[in-house]
């Protein structure tokens, strides 16, 4: 077995027990050359107990910052890895006994720089989103349903170069997309990026309740992202079909679903905001 240290990087806020399953996940993991950097935006200290937990079963860096935002996280999380790969997986997901070993393997025999993988729910079917059920290489003409941030395996002196954009993701304005325009950078400049199913991340799939007002919040920030994305890269004609997709539901949500409406009143805001705002 490799001995190459894994530099396992988790941002979290406002998260206790998930925090809890993930690193008693962690402990289960069959490659045990690792090290785990939490970067803890946490106001108060609810992620304390659960650290401390495990600190002497860990190796275990507990960094405290009095910032949010998933993407700035992972990447002051970089100037305390030593290892010579990153991972970073979310706060409420969880690993596979062999997930961290299967890394490494994948990453080696596909002689690639950046490896990702696919989140599962609980019945090992695909979370988050939608995922391709073939191996491949990403490139600038196939990288759909191959990616997820969440899954992201790379090698520290790859990521260095690149890092996330800290104007995208969970915690900012445009609240998504941080690792589409991360790959899509990475692709640009020739990287050489591998994304296989067999590689597997538990992650909870989240229920939308369309009249809920956090869910009506969070779609506007994912939209503005969506759209700051689709604006930096170009991506005219996904951007379009989309803004057309919603606009056309919305009448019918009002006639046959009235309960939805606001939910996608507040996505359609958030495409066109993403687009406008600077």
């Amino acid at each position: 077995m490799s001995n190459d240290l894994i530099s396992i990087i988790i941002p979290t806020i406002g998260r206790s027990a998930q925090l809890d399953g993930l690193l008693h996940s962690i402990t289960c993991a069959t490659y045990k050359h690792y090290e785990i950097i939490i970067v803890d935006q946490n106001r108060t200290g609810i992620a304390d107990d659960v650290i401390w937990k495990y600190n002497d079963i860990l190796p275990i860096q507990h960094i405290k910052v009095n910032f949010t935002g998933a993407a700035r996280a992972r990447n002051h999380g970089l100037q305390f890895a030593n290892g010579q790969y990153l991972f970073f997986p979310d706060d409420d997901s969880e690993l596979f006994p062999e997930t961290l070993e299967l890394f490494i393997k994948f990453l080696k025999g596909a002689g690639a720089d950046v490896l990702f993988g696919k989140c599962v729910d609980r019945t090992s079917a695909d979370s988050v989103g939608v995922f391709s059920d073939t191996s491949g290489y990403l490139s600038l003409k196939r990288y759909e349903s191959m990616f997820i941030e969440a899954t992201m395996f790379i090698k520290k002196e790859t990521f260095s170069k690149f890092l996330f954009d800290e104007s995208f993701g969970v915690g900012t304005f445009y609240g998504s997309e941080e690792g589409y325009d991360l790959v899509l950078r990475m692709l640009y400049e020739k990287v050489i990026i591998f994304y296989t199913p067999e590689i597997k991340i538990y992650h909870p799939l989240k229920v939308i309740n369309h009249s809920d007002s956090s869910e009506i919040r969070r779609v506007f920030s994912y939209r503005c992202g969506f759209g700051k994305l689709c604006l930096k890269h170009k991506l005219y004609r996904k951007y379009c079909t989309r803004l057309l997709q919603v606009i056309l539901y919305i009448p019918y949500t009002m006639v046959a679903a009235p309960g939805k409406t606001r939910y996608y009143f507040s996505e359609l805001l958030g495409l066109l905001t993403g687009i406008v705002v600077r």
